[in-house]
């Protein structure tokens, strides 16, 4: 049977798993976890606006009262002493922690903390004095130390008037502990993080670590977005580093805030819960494509896993490829294209690094051979001998009886030499009627005497279809490290050596200097 293509299983596999599941449940998933977040960070938003509200209506009682008391004639008449002690039981039913009289020009005139003709602090700076005398209007001020108790406070002031003349700035100090209730009545989640924060961004009051963020900054994002909006909710971390979802609403008259941090671990289980079914639904739907993916998948695999030794081992250089019938009809073919491949490199490989005619290393293959071993001698600090063969008499055998004879004789030769060597000894047929020979761990009296006995067997005469033929041989050794140390050197210096022997009357052997 023809096996199915493995396209064909892939595309099934697409259509019948992931395009459906995937794009509905990311669909689905997507859609409903922005919704959720729009909603909680809608109704954090409308939480904090009321918690602003709440501390604006505080903000407005205190003004109230002070208003009333800067309508005491005893205040408009200059009688100070008279007013501080009407105002001693009047701070009591106020959300407030003293009152406090301030000149137009700066000075303390009476603080409820003294006694009055007390020496009073000089004021640094009056930022809200300043204010309510340009603006004719009450103020809050934001969070600062306050001169007289010496720790961060914040002050509700009107302006008191006569004859339309601003006279004093009568204030209503009061410490951050006031607004703690503002915060503790929301009921909210104990890992929510609130905050109250003046104009500046100055922390006034918190649920977590209060001591420790009381008068600081918050986070540089969330200034730069209370720069740009009066309300607005974003990812973020607190000041004690928590991941959160920030949101804010700030006051249009005081322009105080309110920031709550949703910790993102905490909407993120709340949300699990939600999407449990969802995902329920969704892991069935994948249940199906996966027992699908798994039975298809595993023929892929096995049918991968099947040509990737072959492949390797080819790469490796290995011929004998075998291969069993696999699953897909292109894993088939790859695995005979494969086979193909290794018969192929085997006969390319065998024809590159042999003489085509005796069977014998070429030239190349004996120059390679040579280089490897004589690295092996320089890291090992051995000899090795080159033995360079001319046959003497060839030309007149191969014009005499035709190519034929003499190349049946070259093949005989060539069988005498490989004959003569050691299984550890390297044979080459280097072209024509040349032959070398490298001996390992020899040297260059080792390398004559071997070449004196080699001689005398390819002297021997040559019986071939009734004619008897016979040549000689001319030899030149060459040796490592004595007579040169690279491969073109030994065969150089070997090759003069064999042509001093010819010169010398043939049949003999001649050592390179």
């Amino acid at each position: 049977m023809k096996s199915p293509g493995i396209r064909a299983r892939l595309v099934t596999l697409a259509l019948g798993c992931v395009l459906p599941i995937a794009g509905v449940a990311a669909l689905l998933l997507f859609e409903f976890y922005e919704r959720e977040q729009t909603r909680l960070i809608s109704n954090a938003i409308s939480q904090a606006r009321a918690m602003v509200s709440t501390i604006d209506r505080d903000f407005a009682r205190t003004q109230a009262a002070l208003e009333a008391l800067a309508t005491s004639r005893r205040l408009a008449t200059g009688d100070l002493q008279g007013f501080h002690s009407r105002v001693q039981d009047a701070v009591k039913n106020m959300q407030a922690d003293s009152i406090v009289v301030v000149d137009a020009s700066g000075p303390l005139l009476l603080s409820t903390r003294r006694p009055f003709g007390a020496p009073l602090p000089k004021l640094a700076t009056a930022p809200l004095l300043k204010r309510v005398m340009e603006t004719g209007k009450p103020g809050v001020s934001d969070l600062y130390i306050g001169p007289v108790v010496g720790r961060f406070i914040y002050t509700v002031a009107v302006p008191v008037k006569r004859d339309g003349a601003f006279l004093y700035l009568l204030s209503a100090t009061a410490s951050p502990t006031q607004l703690a209730s503002v915060l503790t009545e929301q009921k909210m989640s104990s890992t929510w993080r609130a905050s109250i924060v003046d104009s500046t961004g100055t922390v006034v009051a918190r649920t977590h670590d209060l001591v420790k963020f009381l008068g600081g900054k918050v986070n540089p994002d969330l200034l730069q977005r209370m720069a740009h909006a009066d309300e607005d909710g974003f990812k973020t971390r607190t000041l004690d580093g928590v991941p959160v979802i920030t949101v804010y609403s700030r006051s249009q008259v005081s322009r105080w805030s309110v920031v709550l941090g949703m910790p993102l671990e905490e909407l993120t289980m709340g949300l699990r819960q939600t999407l449990t079914q969802l995902i329920v639904a969704t892991f069935a739907a994948l249940g199906v494509g996966i027992a699908l993916a798994w039975f298809i998948g595993g023929r892929v695999a096995t049918s991968i896993a099947a040509l990737t030794k072959p492949a390797i081992a080819l790469a490796l250089g290995e011929t004998a490829i075998a291969i069993a019938p696999l699953y897909f009809e292109e894993a088939n073919a790859m695995g005979h294209a494969l086979q193909d491949t290794a018969k192929s490199l085997q006969h390319a490989k065998h024809e590159a690094q042999h003489d085509g005619l005796t069977g014998l290393a070429n030239r190349s293959s004996f120059h390679l051979v040579v280089s490897q071993h004589l690295a092996r001698c320089l890291r090992n600090k051995t000899g090795l001998a080159v033995l360079f063969i001319d046959l003497d008499g060839f030309k007149a055998v191969n014009d005499t009886y035709g190519h034929a004879v003499g190349d049946q004789l070259l093949k005989t030769v060539s069988i005498r030499i490989t004959g003569a060597v050691r299984d550890s000894d390297f044979c080459a047929r280097l072209g024509g009627d040349e032959f070398a020979i490298a001996l390992l761990e020899s040297d260059l009296e080792k390398g004559a005497a071997f070449a004196q006995g080699l001689i005398e067997v390819i002297s021997e005469p040559y019986l071939m279809d009734g004619i008897t033929a016979t040549v000689s041989a001319s030899v030149g050794v060459a040796a490592f490290p004595a007579s040169a140390v690279s491969t073109d050197a030994l065969l150089n210096q070997a090759d003069q050596a064999m042509y001093q022997a010819k010169a010398l009357g043939k049949r003999r052997c001649c050592m390179a200097a």
